[in-house]
């Protein structure tokens, strides 16, 4: 019996020192910083080939020792990152992970939270962490607002003059010429502020490979005036019908291939007005904010079938538009073809008469 008090101080020891040497293990962790790659915007327009953002996190390990991290990251859209393998990070340093975040067409505007978490499963090569500590970083991504406006052409008052894609048709001095279109909106957001606006030039056929001119600033001798901005009251799936006029005043046909392009931007309202206002409105032609529908006829010579019966085989005209004022100035390089054939012709003939003297 004298015995037992020492077996059960023995247990006891034990028991302890198990104890303390549990408590006395290391329970690692890594700090996680993630940072935005190019802005905290996604702009997720139905046109845009690449609707995402690039998200970086820093894991920054203090400890003396090796870790390696299990990650995960929440977010309710489509992302890259990869969860199936876990990140070594040597002691005492860092390691990014970079991944990508992206939205679909339809996701709402608005703010959309992130969170990356890292947890320490292993440390020092060999020993496992079941319950080391979760540590997270988290950013909030603003998704921006976009708007699209499709036209579907319901009828026109003369065939063949919008919608096309050449100019076909004759103008006819004083007339009218209309469009009537539906007009079909949507976007990702209740309130999309959209707009059809109109513009006109006057081109000039430069030679039938197609290459024109076109001048804004000539079009007040054959349109009155341009038709106003229409604004497009409708929400997201709905449509709403247009109709618009470009009325031609009296003029004399002309002899040299011209032809008026009747113009159509519509989009969302802000870039519309941009498009409207810029030196060029056809360098918006490729912006995927707007988009163009056109019209067009012919006050001259019907360039798409016209050929140049110039004496001198290459001798077109080039179209000059000064920055002084609106005029143009036709350039015939034919003139100057002509002029160095009759230099060439007068120095044979000087050659000739030097010849029969000696």
């Amino acid at each position: 019996m004298r015995g037992l008090p020492f077996v059960v101080s023995v247990l006891l020891l034990s028991v302890l020192s198990a104890s303390s040497f549990a408590q006395s293990e290391p329970q690692p962790e890594v700090d996680v910083d993630c940072t935005y790659v190019n802005g905290d915007v996604i702009r997720a327009h139905p046109k845009l080939y690449d609707i995402s953002a690039a998200i970086e996190c820093i894991l920054t390990n203090q400890n003396p020792y090796q870790v390696e991290v299990e990650t995960d990251l929440q977010w309710i859209y489509f992302e890259s990152h990869d969860e199936s393998s876990a990140v070594t990070v040597n002691a005492n340093s860092e390691v990014a992970v970079r991944f990508d975040l992206w939205v679909t067409e339809d996701t709402p505007a608005g703010v959309e939270g992130m969170t990356f978490d890292a947890t320490v499963i292993q440390y020092a090569g060999i020993r496992e962490c079941t319950g080391c500590e979760t540590t997270s970083s988290s950013l909030d991504l603003t998704i921006l607002e976009w708007a699209t406006v499709d036209l579907q052409q319901t009828s026109q008052s003369h065939a063949g003059i919008f919608g096309g894609d050449w100019v076909t048709e004759f103008c006819s001095s004083g007339v009218e010429y209309s469009l009537n279109a539906t007009m079909t909106v949507e976007a990702n957001h209740k309130n999309p502020k959209t707009a059809v606006g109109f513009s006109a030039t006057v081109g000039y056929m430069m030679d039938d490979e197609g290459y024109w001119y076109h001048s804004p600033s000539e079009v007040d001798g054959f349109i009155s005036e341009i038709p106003s901005v229409q604004m497009l009251d409708v929400g997201p799936g709905e449509s709403s019908d247009i109709s618009v006029a470009f009325s031609l005043q009296e003029f004399e046909n002309q002899t040299y291939e011209m032809f008026i392009v009747f113009i159509v931007v519509y989009g969302e309202e802000n870039y519309v007005y941009d498009a409207l206002q810029a030196a060029d409105i056809f360098d918006f032609d490729t912006d995927y904010m707007v988009e163009f529908h056109y019209g067009g006829c012919y006050v001259g010579a019907e360039a798409m079938e016209y050929e140049y019966e110039y004496e001198y085989e290459g001798a077109s005209p080039v179209i000059i538009e000064t920055s002084s004022d609106s005029s143009t100035i036709y350039l015939i390089a034919g003139i100057g073809i002509a002029l160095a054939a009759c230099l060439a012709v007068a120095l044979i003939v000087i050659l000739v008469r030097k010849g029969k003297n000696d």
